[in-house]
């Protein structure tokens, strides 16, 4: 029973005083609620306390007045409430981020004590843990079937031949934003022969141009033309020199709207990005690929090569909150490296996959296998 009702029982009774404090206490509970007021200047009537009746009554008719003013006004009416929600919507999304964040770091500090299986002092150990990590990826997709691969930061587009060897019915797309590794393989007899289409063009989070970044010196020495660690980011190194060329940039979702790629529930898409500091750019404009991707590798830094870059938590954060769990990776540079992430609506269907390549970790006969 409402206090109120309390207080009217009391009243039919006789029980002034008793009435008065369920009034009372029902104003306490709700401040805003006229009719409370108007019960209790009742009781205090009764009681023959008039003028505080009459102050009571005051209090009744100012709260009835502004409740049927707000009802052809909801804007007043409402305006406080959403402020309210917007404020605790902030706090806990801040909570959120933040818990988040800790997930990211103990997920990659977890990946991270799977170097005690790699001599990743030797260049030999480092290199051994990337070939596991890319056999794996290929046999994964290679299990997964998707429609289409998406090779961002091609360079020579190995990775694109590759996946399409071993499963022919993907279409692949391969996107260099370097011109000069672009002009150097872009007749490669394979991808005719494969039927791969190698683009000249920056994948990121804005359609139009970029500057893109060339490294052509390095320490005082020349650099060779065809090189993998160009980017649309600037190297924090004070000693790089560039060659900086304007390129066609995209975001991956209007890339596939321009080509006809329908991004529904049937599609299923795999990413390959390395692209030197820039991941989180190429994520920013794949929001809609993101929700039909199953599996995706991508170069992350743990030291800022690139200035402004997202390092390997924040993109790790970005692809958990997107569904994606982090399940491999290797150690083929210092605090540079490669992640694997399998969409959760698939990481069953791969998880013998994921205990083989455990399995394999740390065997230094390795010679790979791709399923």
């Amino acid at each position: 029973m409402s206090y109120i009702k309390k207080g009217n029982e009391y009243l039919r009774q006789g029980k002034i005083d008793e009435a008065i404090e369920a009034y009372q206490i029902s104003i306490q509970l709700n401040p805003n609620f006229h009719w409370a007021y108007y019960k209790l200047g009742d009781a205090l009537k009764r009681k023959g306390k008039i003028q505080e009746a009459e102050e009571i009554y005051h209090k009744a008719n100012t709260l009835q007045n502004k409740l049927e003013n707000n009802q052809f006004n909801p804007q007043i009416k409402y305006e406080k409430l959403i402020q309210e929600i917007h404020q605790e919507n902030i706090s806990l999304k801040t909570e959120i981020d933040q818990l988040r964040g800790i997930l990211s770091q103990i997920v990659n500090t977890s990946l991270s004590q799977l170097s005690a299986y790699f001599d990743i002092s030797s260049r030999q150990g480092r290199a051994l843990s990337n070939k596991m990590l890319v056999d794996f990826f290929l046999n994964t997709t290679k299990l997964l079937k998707p429609n289409y691969f998406f090779d961002i930061g091609s360079r020579d587009g190995s990775t694109s031949i590759a996946v399409k060897k071993g499963l022919p019915t993907v279409k692949c797309c391969a996107f260099e934003a370097n011109i000069n590794n672009y002009e150097s393989f872009k007749e490669r007899k394979e991808f005719n022969e494969l039927s791969i289409d190698y683009k000249y063009l920056a994948i990121s989070n804005h359609n139009g141009f970029a500057d893109f970044h060339i490294p052509t010196e390095l320490n005082g020495q020349k650099l060779d033309k065809n090189i993998g660690n160009s980017s649309l980011m600037i190297s924090t190194h004070p000693s790089c020199k560039y060659q900086v060329t304007r390129v066609e940039c995209s975001k991956l979702d209007n890339f596939c709207l321009n080509n006809r790629i329908n991004i529904d529930k049937d599609q299923n898409l795999a990413l390959w990005i390395d692209v030197e500091g820039a991941a989180l750019q190429v994520l920013e404009g794949a929001n809609k690929c993101l929700t039909q991707t199953s599996i995706i590798l991508v170069e992350v830094e743990e030291y800022p090569h690139w200035t402004g870059a997202a390092l390997a938590d924040e993109i790790t954060s970005k692809l958990i909150s997107n569904n994606f769990i982090p399940v491999a990776r290797d150690f083929e540079y210092s605090m540079q490296y490669n992640l694997i992430f399998i969409h959760s609506n698939y990481l069953n269907k791969c998880k013998g996959l994921v205990y083989n390549f455990f399995s394999n970790i740390g065997n230094r006969n390795y010679i790979g296998g791709r399923k």
